[in-house]
């Protein structure tokens, strides 16, 4: 399975700093153009190599569907919502930008400055469930797809955390800031997946492979492409 993941384009909460988490933003009229340049450099990419996307994934809120969007028009392929490709919940961090919080909650920004513990953010969803929420979404599509189809998923900065955690079977969690339409694209397969460093399948650099990680070469020429504060 050829399997891309793929981060929303910029929101206007992103171009604002705040947090969202399950608040739900429109997207920017940067975040807008993201998308198209998205959607006309993987047509492009694809109609070169001769392939064409199985399925498009997103998750249910706004801005992912609006990111897929364009994909859905490029490839004529409906949009399949998978809730699971949500972002997490950030509880009380929700609509707020840094400054906000400290004002409104300043002992639970103060703890999480501190510690970074989302384990101890009111009304966040834990660290473990979005473990096993990443987990369970690459089970799924290791189950349902086969060699040579091509997958796409539009989702969160920082669910794509998780993601890619599962993807690579790191045992622990990276982190990494997913820029807005970033590409991060891979090769593999339930057998690869399941591989581990005890056999010599596992050692090769054959079986899975990483093609794209962070990547943003299509919006080359837009101005104005941070990440933002949270996702």
């Amino acid at each position: 399975m050829r399997l891309l993941l793929i981060r929303h384009a910029q929101t206007t909460a992103n171009h604002e700093g705040r947090w969202q988490g399950h608040a739900d933003y429109p997207l920017s009229p940067l975040g807008q153009r993201q998308a198209r340049c998205l959607a006309d450099e993987l047509s492009s990419a694809f109609e070169e190599e001769g392939v064409t996307p199985g399925v498009i994934y997103s998750s249910p809120l706004g801005r992912a569907q609006a990111t897929s969007a364009p994909l859905a028009t490029a490839f004529s392929l409906p949009i399949k919502t998978l809730a699971d490709l949500s972002e997490y919940h950030v509880g009380v961090f929700s609509t707020r930008t840094w400054a906000e919080m400290e004002a409104e909650h300043p002992e639970v920004a103060r703890q999480f400055a501190a510690e970074r513990d989302w384990n101890a953010v009111p009304e966040a969803e834990t660290l473990q469930s979005r473990a096993r929420r990443a987990s369970a979404v690459v089970e799924r599509l290791l189950a349902n797809h086969q060699a040579g189809e091509t997958v796409l998923c539009v989702t969160h900065g920082g669910f794509l955390q998780y993601l890619l955690s599962a993807v690579l079977g790191t045992q622990r969690v990276w982190g990494v800031r997913p820029h807005n339409t970033a590409i991060f694209e891979f090769e593999l397969s339930p057998e690869g997946h399941a591989e581990t460093r005890e056999s010599a399948a596992g050692l090769s650099t054959y079986r899975c492979r990483i093609l794209k990680f962070n990547d943003t070469g299509h919006l080359a020429g837009l101005t104005d492409t941070a990440a933002g504060q949270a996702d």
